[in-house]
């Protein structure tokens, strides 16, 4: 019974940080958003605290609107570049648009690895 009673303990213990990280973080566009938006320390939400940029994140606290906010995936396949829009904030995706890259759009997002 203690052996059972410690390994729940454990689990417990060890899920704790993972419930936290998936009850703050964000998981879509509009919760994204919605977190720069509201956020009081904008800076701790960046990696990089060089990528910062406060003229962005004050736009966004003040301009932005839920209606704004798009989704886009890149997806490369076949030496092609692809744009993908879909439907942000909701739990089924759903796709809106694709569209095919220009070469010096592909090759800028390319060198961004």
């Amino acid at each position: 019974m203690k052996k059972v009673f410690s390994i729940i303990a454990v689990v417990f213990i060890v899920s704790i940080p993972m419930i936290e990280w998936l009850l703050t973080n964000p998981s879509n566009s509009l919760e994204l958003m919605q977190t720069l938006r509201n956020a009081e320390n904008p800076e701790s939400l960046f990696m990089d605290e060089n990528n910062f940029d406060a003229d962005s994140v004050e736009y966004i606290q003040d301009e932005f609107s839920p209606n704004m906010v798009k989704q886009f995936t890149i997806l490369e396949f076949d030496e092609k570049s692809f744009l993908i829009q879909s439907t942000p904030g909701t739990t089924k995706w759903e796709i809106i648009n694709i569209e095919e890259l220009p070469k010096e759009i592909k090759e800028y997002f390319l060198s961004q690895k």
